[in-house]
């Protein structure tokens, strides 16, 4: 008897897993499948150090905030950009300079180079290279 409900319990997950990812656009997998993972992997990392992250995400952003006690020491959020035959993550980071009095918002593309490639394209790793190359250039210790 629990065989056919089984089976039936199959069939719903498997249309719900269908209908999402048809309904997603590419930058929103992206998002779902790659930078959120790359931000949970370094922020486990980040803690280990004494930071203390948070992971936000909508259909429009995902975003990676570490500070050290009170203060934030970097911001990262992942935006689209649409180019004309195509869209791209590019970051928007805001961080102290080096002063520490200042934030500053600068952008980048996560790939740094020529934009010939697709938001499918960029990998967990290149995410999180992104994020440590703008943290570990910006970021002074005490």
């Amino acid at each position: 008897m629990a065989n056919w409900k089984n089976r039936l319990g199959s069939f719903f997950d498997e249309t719900e897993r269908k209908d999402e990812s048809q309904s997603r656009s590419p930058f929103e997998a992206f998002l779902a499948d790659v930078a959120i993972p790359a931000f949970e992997e370094l922020s486990r990392e980040l803690e280990q150090h004494g930071r203390r992250t948070t992971i936000r995400k909508s259909v429009s952003a995902a975003i990676l905030t570490v500070s050290f006690g009170n203060t934030e020491e970097i911001m990262y959020r992942l935006q689209e950009r649409r180019l004309p035959d195509r869209t791209l993550p590019y970051a928007q980071v805001r961080m102290r300079e080096r002063g520490g009095l200042k934030l500053v918002t600068v952008e980048a593309m996560v790939r740094p180079g020529e934009h010939n490639y697709h938001t499918s394209d960029i990998t967990k790793e290149e995410v999180i290279q992104s994020v440590l190359q703008h943290y570990m250039s910006r970021i002074k210790l005490n």
